[in-house]
């Protein structure tokens, strides 16, 4: 980092409100990507509900045909 106590006040300044621009732009960035994070998080969650569901069907269907290839 360059030597603060060469800058003029204007140019301390500039780096100050510089600063705080990058400053809010990296947070309003890592606030982006929380909410991307949730929202597939929220899509997994929907289909491991529904391969919960697909997987109980399957199993219901295994037992039907054992059940019946058992039966003749």
């Amino acid at each position: 980092m360059e030597e603060l106590d060469k800058l003029t006040p204007t140019e301390l300044l500039k780096k100050i409100n510089d600063s705080k621009a990058e400053h809010e732009r990296l947070k309003q960035e890592i606030s982006d990507y929380t909410f991307e994070i949730e929202e597939f998080e929220r899509k997994i969650n929907e289909r491991l509900e529904t391969l919960t569901t697909v997987e109980k069907n399957y199993v219901e269907l295994i037992e039907e045909y054992n059940n019946r290839q058992n039966a003749v």
